[in-house]
């Protein structure tokens, strides 16, 4: 028997750009009303998710907050410190820092280049980040950094750190490495198989091995949508993507590398973009729970771009009291 899909195991991803404060706000507002855990935001090139999180709060919002994820590359790792504990103690919670790598094509748009080793860069840029969160030196010279720093005072900050993930090795130094992995477009069965056993096989080490928190998009059936236009409006980018053609491809997935409408229609064919009755998605996100998934990223990110963020709210609504009859 699977087990219930409860509250505290559900988050919500902003699902868009974070421009209008007010409706951030409500956003926030409905994660708190709905008992769910954290409000998260991704990486947008509109207002950068640290800035955006200290209006929140300087609005009085009190709901927990995350990234998943910041892209490495447009911060230094000991500014990412810095502003992960600046958003716990202004927050007074537990701020989930989750970054990532991100894409070739971001690394070399934005850089000029990209790492010989991805997974070296990785660690370096996130061991620099947890040192300097604990409050221990950091003297590092290595491949890609070099850093001779510590955060002074203790501000007392309680900061999880996140790595996004989506492949076995990765997920591995996450395991290492990391509170959270954070995932996005990683059916449950890719969870159980793959995911997990890396993310176990980086602890094996380990006192408190690091959870896994998966992105699940969502969207409820209604009157005048389509399905696989929502999955493009909310994923285009994603569903073009090498490394997520991959990680799908490695799941059984039919991806075409760069065919967004074709990889659109594949995940909602197969149920990787969960579309339904606001019961049947409480249903598709009891498999992740099975799966050994410790918390979902509830995405509304289709809806809110094609319909706005009315629509969007209220299928969080809807989900939400679907998962309470549950």
């Amino acid at each position: 028997m699977t087990r219930p899909v409860h509250r505290s195991d559900c988050s919500v991803m902003y699902p868009s750009s974070p421009v209008d404060p007010v409706e951030l706000k409500t956003f926030a507002s409905f994660v708190e009303l709905a008992g769910m855990r954290r409000l998260y935001c991704g990486q947008t090139m509109v207002f950068e998710p640290h800035t955006t999180f200290s209006r929140l709060l300087a609005q009085g919002s009190t709901t927990p907050l995350g990234t998943a994820v910041t892209l490495m590359p447009f911060r230094h790792p000991v500014l990412a410190a810095l502003h992960a504990r600046e958003l716990s103690v202004f927050s007074g919670s537990t701020y989930v820092a989750g970054l990532g790598l991100g894409s070739r094509q971001f690394n070399e748009a934005m850089t000029g280049s990209w790492p010989a080793s991805p997974l070296t860069y990785v660690r370096e840029y996130a061991t620099i980040v947890r040192d300097l969160l604990r409050g221990e030196a950091v003297e590092l010279d290595g491949d890609y950094f070099s850093v001779r720093s510590r955060l002074n005072p203790d501000l007392g900050q309680s900061v999880e750190l996140g790595l996004g993930v989506l492949r076995p090795r990765m997920t591995e130094l996450a395991g290492e490495l990391a509170d959270v992995a954070i995932s996005w477009l990683t059916p449950p069965e890719y969870c159980a198989e793959q995911l997990l056993p890396s993310l176990a096989k980086g602890a094996v080490d380990r006192d408190d091995p690091p959870r896994l928190a998966t992105v699940v998009n969502v969207a409820v059936d209604r009157p005048g949508r389509d399905p696989v236009q929502l999955a493009l409006a909310g994923l285009g980018n994603h569903l073009a993507a090498p490394h997520y053609g991959d990680a799908l491809t490695r799941a059984g997935y039919d991806i075409v590398v760069g065919d967004r409408d074709h990889n659109a229609a594949e995940i909602v064919r197969r149920g990787l973009y969960v579309h339904g009755t606001p019961a049947e998605i409480a249903t598709a996100l009891s498999a992740y729970l099975a799966a050994g998934v410790d918390e979902i990223l509830l995405n509304v990110g289709g809806v809110h771009l094609s319909r706005g963020p009315v629509e969007a709210l209220q299928d969080l609504h809807d989900i939400s009291q679907a998962l309470e009859e549950r």
